[in-house]
């Protein structure tokens, strides 16, 4: 629960950046959406392109988010869905639309570089990596165009290179880490029962 109340917070924090330094932009420009990813949140890669959001007459300032799972698992998915439903949120307090690409790469390589591909030619706002090789490929994929990159379910963001440091990310990425402090957890057993001998992690 404190890794999803956390990724929420940061997520909410880089996009909140985001409104700042889009808002700038001239609230005329027409923007392009999935009528499908507006409506449910979620857009496939054969819906990617279709330009259905004017934001001239609606008045609503749209941001595109591309989304990528790793593989189809109850953990990596519950950090999708309270991405999403906290996107939502930010929706209502904000006034503002996401229409989020999302797609799951299914651990294939060469599926997820061809699903960062697609949320780059739909020039999205956002990418959200889930998983260690989603960020990598999102980092390497943006160190030119710069598109902001936040990844979540990373266990080690410093030794993979992903971030410069865990104060300071540096770059156009930042995110949260599902570390588990093993030497923690083992001081804690051994507080509670020093006679352990034979332990499963």
């Amino acid at each position: 629960m404190k890794r999803l109340l956390t990724t929420a917070f940061v997520l909410c924090l880089v996009l909140c950046t985001l409104f700042v330094s889009c808002g700038k932009k001239n609230a005329a420009t027409n923007t392009s959406g999935a009528d499908k990813a507006a409506e449910s949140g979620n857009a496939s890669s054969a819906n990617h392109g279709k330009e259905t959001t004017n934001e001239a007459k609606s008045g609503t300032k749209t941001y595109k988010i591309g989304l990528c799972n790793f593989v189809d698992d109850a953990s990596l998915n519950q950090i999708v869905e309270n991405i999403e439903a906290r996107l939502h949120e930010i929706e209502a307090e904000k006034g503002v639309k996401f229409t989020i690409y999302y797609d799951n790469c299914n651990a294939d390589a060469n599926v997820l570089n061809q699903i960062i591909a697609n949320f780059i030619a739909n020039k999205v706002d956002l990418m959200i990596g889930v998983a260690t090789p989603v960020a990598m490929a999102m980092q390497a994929a943006t160190e030119d165009n710069r598109i902001p990159v936040i990844f979540s379910a990373v266990s080690d963001p410093l030794g993979t290179g992903i971030v410069e440091s865990l104060e300071k990310p540096g770059a156009n990425i930042t995110g949260t880490s599902d570390y588990l402090d093993s030497h923690s957890v083992l001081n804690l057993i051994f507080a509670l029962k020093p006679e352990a001998k034979k332990i499963g992690l």
